[in-house]
């Protein structure tokens, strides 16, 4: 099967109505919606940011901290790096948004796990079938495909959508 055959039936198993409760979730965030993700998902996630900003959420970026970043891996592990901005900033009411193709990643797992523990909402863009990151979020959008390049590029419209939907809720319209 070629590539946008894949992509096709990836695209076929986004659960729109996650999209709709997760845009609603973020908009009920009454802090920071903090959003995580590694390689090509990390990718993602930034320009998740951009849109939560875009949208009048308040959003950081995780892993764009570099410097910050660096040293907590240094500290702390790479593992435990993101779960160390939570133990030092977040708090209830605040958002966790991870974005992973196989939702196995320690550090996004550790991240999640601190996030529970903190009360601080737990939503997930995954595929893979959702790995270990699945039973810890909130709310997940999970795909069943396990090739990265698909499961990224679902994920990049999803996160359009998720876009449109947030402003649409803010601004009574379309960016």
């Amino acid at each position: 099967m070629g590539y946008i055959e894949t992509l096709v039936k990836c695209l076929r198993g986004v659960d729109t109505s996650r999209i709709d409760e997760m845009a609603h979730a973020l908009r009920a965030c009454q802090g920071t919606v903090y959003v995580l993700g590694n390689g090509g998902s990390q990718a993602n996630a930034s320009h998740l940011v951009l849109h939560l900003l875009e949208c009048g959420v308040r959003a950081r970026d995780i892993m764009g901290e570099t410097a910050w970043l660096t040293a907590s891996a240094n500290d702390h592990s790479y593992e435990a790096s993101a779960a160390r901005l939570l133990v030092l900033t977040g708090r209830p009411g605040d958002a966790l948004l991870v974005v992973s193709g196989s939702g196995n990643s320690p550090n996004v797992v550790f991240a999640l796990e601190e996030a529970r523990a903190r009360e601080i909402t737990t939503l997930g863009l995954l595929g893979f079938g959702g790995g270990a990151a699945r039973g810890l979020c909130d709310c997940a959008l999970v795909l069943a495909s396990k090739e990265y390049g698909p499961v990224e590029d679902s994920h990049s419209a999803a996160i359009h959508i998720l876009g449109e939907l947030l402003c649409r809720q803010t601004k009574g319209g379309g960016k």
